[in-house]
């Protein structure tokens, strides 16, 4: 049986381990040395953000973390675009593989959107591989079309 529920701070190490799993099968022509980065700089930042600015909800069968959901918050003036002033993003949308389709990732992201609501999000963003779209078509997700062009200027080199 799955229980679910919200990450504490004695789950960090799971959550870094559930981040590094996705990462590996979502950019898995990266070198180790890199993931070993991101690990080490993952720590200190669910230290000071988990359960603030971040909430991570887990499925776990017993001990074992069948599944994951980052949930990130934001705070901003508010806008036309977002009238509360308070968005969130979906990340790392992640379940085991031998977990899937069992339901586990919808029920995660169904916790996170049943605490937006709560939380007077004016929406939830995302971004969707192709394996993830048709779970978020079935929650009511839509791709966005803005007048605006999303930017980047990187800062570091990767």
């Amino acid at each position: 049986m799955i229980n679910y529920r919200k990450a504490t701070p004695s789950d960090i190490p799971d959550i870094i381990n559930m981040r590094l799993g996705y990462m590996h099968e979502t950019h898995n022509d990266l070198d180790d040395s890199v993931f070993d980065e991101i690990a080490s700089k993952s720590a200190g930042y669910f230290q000071e953000h988990l359960n603030r600015d971040c909430v991570v909800y887990l499925a776990l069968d017993g001990d074992t973390v069948a599944g994951c959901v980052f949930f990130l918050l934001i705070n901003k003036p508010a806008s036309p675009l977002f009238i509360t002033g308070k968005t969130g993003t979906l990340m790392n949308v992640f379940t085991v593989s031998a977990y899937r389709r069992k339901g586990i990732a919808k029920h995660l992201v169904r916790m996170a959107i049943d605490d937006g609501k709560a939380w007077d999000l004016s929406y939830i963003e995302l971004r969707s591989t192709n394996d993830g779209y048709p779970l978020y078509k079935s929650l009511d997700f839509v791709e966005d079309k803005s007048i605006y062009m999303s930017m980047k200027l990187k800062l570091v080199d990767d």
